[in-house]
């Protein structure tokens, strides 16, 4: 099996095949969306399959790690002419390390080795994408490269794009932040694009820090100038938005995406962000993490709550055990959320949990419509001592750095925030207890969470997670077990793959 790289260095094109060859690389990237049997019931025309390879033999050439994994599995000898510029050679081990023992040679801090392999191993593909678990340091992996790449004249220009306001400050700050406890002088200036954003001289930046969603308003002259782009939490890149800011910026030499949680291998999530990044090239697991003490180790207590009376349980069940074609399992989903939502007993006990708290905690909520999160800040408020904040996707950027800096420096804080602002990137320190108050099945969405508690701080041995699950059980058979349920199986097998202690116990309200 033959490649080239095309003129442009977008695409592999397919130029020598048997047939046996083809149809195998043709089945290889054809890959079915997620729920597509969902999609399905609301599109029935529609196979649910992206295929990955089109008529013309073209791939895009980011899922050139996955041409090599079919060669290798199916005996296939593979060549690709052009293949030099998927490595670049000229940065080298050697001279990479020189320039952080001289860079940070006065600093109060210095890469750990993982963290230099991940830069350096970023730099020499170009186009790929990392797992770096939360604590693993992305930033300052990110604030390395950028200030090589600078200092060395292989970029001018750098475009950081974050999913949320509150990482585009706690990005910068960071950046500038290592630059001091470097004792260096900063020879670069910032800007930050999102709504409601200052607009500073666009010509005089080096680095610019942006969100998604604002970046996608700025037409293509926007981006010419930019040489490098990293796109943090990666495991958006298959939102449309990420999609059009990777093509916008069409003079980048570097597209490096950066995440804690990258998609099972193999899925059309997976192959979607390596046809617009790159393949996963290097990786750092929480468990070893944990176990060099660069992260605080993680005990999960699953509290399963049982307070529904027999006859709506049977109602729940009667609904769920139905042949496939009547039933609809995201409409009975949501009706077991609204129900979750709706308990007043079930509020009650875990807000009377979380005001037991010692130190301080982290609440996340999914429900912003029907303000399940301020129901618990409001009982919070009224019936305890502590001081409570929240946060939603309303909240005013300088309301949220205000209630970080808050939980930073005082003890006994609580600190109630939608998943959506709060489950990944965000860093504070000072939280010793995390509550996940909604059910989540994502694996993204759990191992983010699971990283707000994970950075490290004098005295803190250990986050404890209180993960709440609903038990709406009924009858016997598959369909016994309810939604709620099986998401919180689906939890438990996550702690179980992370390592992470669990302790589960059933608690009848």
């Amino acid at each position: 099996m033959k490649f080239k790289v095309s003129e442009d260095k977008k695409f592999l094109i397919l130029i020598e095949s048997t047939e046996l060859e083809l149809a195998q690389i043709t089945l290889c990237f054809t890959k079915k969306v997620d729920n597509y049997f969902i999609i399905k019931k609301k599109l029935p025309h529609w196979d649910g399959e992206v295929v990955f390879i089109d008529r013309y033999g073209r791939v895009p050439i980011g899922l050139w790690g996955e041409v090599k994994n079919v060669c290798k599995q199916y005996y296939f000898k593979l060549e690709i002419e052009g293949v030099g510029i998927l490595k670049d050679e000229t940065i080298n081990e050697e001279d990479f390390k020189e320039w952080n023992d001289l860079y940070f040679e006065e600093a109060n801090l210095f890469p750990y080795d993982f963290q230099i392999e991940g830069a350096l191993r970023a730099m020499q593909f170009r186009f790929c994408t990392e797992e770096i678990s939360t604590s693993g340091g992305k930033t300052l992996m990110a604030f390395m490269m950028f200030r090589y790449l600078l200092d060395k004249k292989r970029i001018k220009k750098l475009l950081y794009v974050v999913p949320n306001i509150t990482l585009i400050t706690q990005t910068e700050e960071k950046f500038y932040e290592y630059e001091e406890r470097c004792k260096k002088k900063i020879k670069w200036k910032s800007e930050c694009v999102y709504s409601g954003a200052k607009q500073d001289n666009h010509e005089n930046i080096q680095i610019t820090f942006g969100t998604y969603q604002s970046l996608t308003k700025r037409d293509v002259e926007f981006f010419k100038d930019y040489d490098a782009v990293v796109i943090d939490e990666t495991h958006h890149a298959s939102n449309n938005s990420i999609k059009v800011i990777i093509v916008k910026c069409y003079n980048a030499i570097y597209r490096i995406g950066l995440t804690g949680t990258l998609p099972k291998d193999g899925t059309c999530q997976s192959f979607t962000i390596q046809a617009y990044l790159g393949p996963k090239v290097y990786t750092v697991y929480s468990s070893d993490l944990i176990k060099e003490a660069h992260a605080t180790p993680v005990h999960v207590i699953g509290i399963e709550l049982d307070y529904l009376d027999k006859e709506t349980k049977k109602k729940l069940y009667d609904l769920r055990n139905v042949a496939a074609e009547e039933k609809d399992g995201a409409k009975l989903l949501v009706l077991e959320k609204n129900i979750a939502r709706e308990n007043r007993k079930r509020l009650l006990y875990i807000c009377e949990t979380i005001a037991k708290m010692n130190k301080n905690t982290l609440v996340l909520f999914a429900d912003i419509q029907n303000e399940y999160g301020r129901h618990i800040y409001n009982w919070l408020r009224e019936n305890t001592d502590k001081t409570v904040y929240y946060i939603d996707g309303g909240t005013k950027s300088e309301n949220r750095d205000y209630y970080k800096k808050q939980m930073e420096e005082q003890e006994n804080v609580v600190l109630v925030a939608s998943s959506g602002t709060f489950s990944e990137g965000v860093d504070i320190l000072n939280v010793h207890n995390l509550h996940v108050t909604e059910s989540h099945k994502s694996e993204f969405i759990v191992r983010q969470f699971l990283g707000r508690g994970m950075r490290l701080l004098e005295g803190k041995d250990v986050i404890n997670v209180f993960d709440y699950s609903d038990d709406y059980e009924y009858g016997s058979g598959y369909q016994k077990k309810n939604y709620l349920m099986r998401h919180a199986d689906e939890r438990a097998k996550i702690y179980k793959e992370k390592q992470f202690p669990f302790k589960k116990f059933k608690v009848k309200l």
